[in-house]
């Protein structure tokens, strides 16, 4: 958490008595007990249909207006998929039969003046043809679909993005700058 004061409120005892105690846990001074802020998992959809690349405007902080890869959080009792599966339905009403686990990244995401280590799982999501597309005006602003030889990694939200897209294009075959080195 940024917020290292003890004014944080157990959520035990519900007092403002939570001191930090090491890199990620905390300890309430009348009560005892630990609170541990660990890794919040995170899915992303790297979507691709005829050599582009689907991405979305992000509508809410953090990183407003800035370019992501489609996805969110995962929910209590979901596995990766089932929260990809979720997010592309509530997101863009995109419903997915097939993926394909690509990598994950750590990542840094605060929000509201609270600093969450996130683990970003991408999946690789191939479609035939390019699908109408509903939004979900409150989480994302506008969608676009970018030729992979032109996407630029610096232009997305996230570093684990930044990361993903970088490796994603790497292998297949597109060099740093989004150019294809080989057939």
């Amino acid at each position: 958490m940024v917020n290292d004061t003890p004014t944080l409120h157990c959520v035990k005892c519900a007092q403002p008595s939570l001191l930090k105690q090491g890199e990620k846990a905390f300890r309430c001074s009348l009560c005892g007990f630990v609170y541990f802020h660990n890794v919040a998992a995170a899915v992303s959809g790297v979507i691709v249909c005829d050599q582009q690349m689907l991405l979305v405007q992000r509508a809410q902080r953090p990183s407003k207006g800035k370019l992501d890869f489609p996805g969110g959080f995962v929910d209590y009792n979901e596995s990766n998929e089932q929260a990809l599966t979720r997010e592309l339905l509530e997101e863009l009403q995109l419903p997915i039969d097939n993926m394909r686990y690509l990598f994950s990244y750590p990542n840094r995401y605060l929000y509201q003046d609270v600093l969450y280590y996130t683990l970003d799982s991408f999946f690789e999501i191939h479609l035939t043809t390019k699908p109408a597309l509903v939004l979900q005006q409150d989480e994302v602003s506008r969608y676009l679909w970018l030729d992979m030889s032109t996407v630029n990694a610096n232009e997305l939200a996230f570093a684990s993005g930044q990361n993903a897209l970088r490796a994603y294009l790497r292998g297949n075959n597109y060099d740093r700058r989004g150019r294809m080195t080989k057939k």
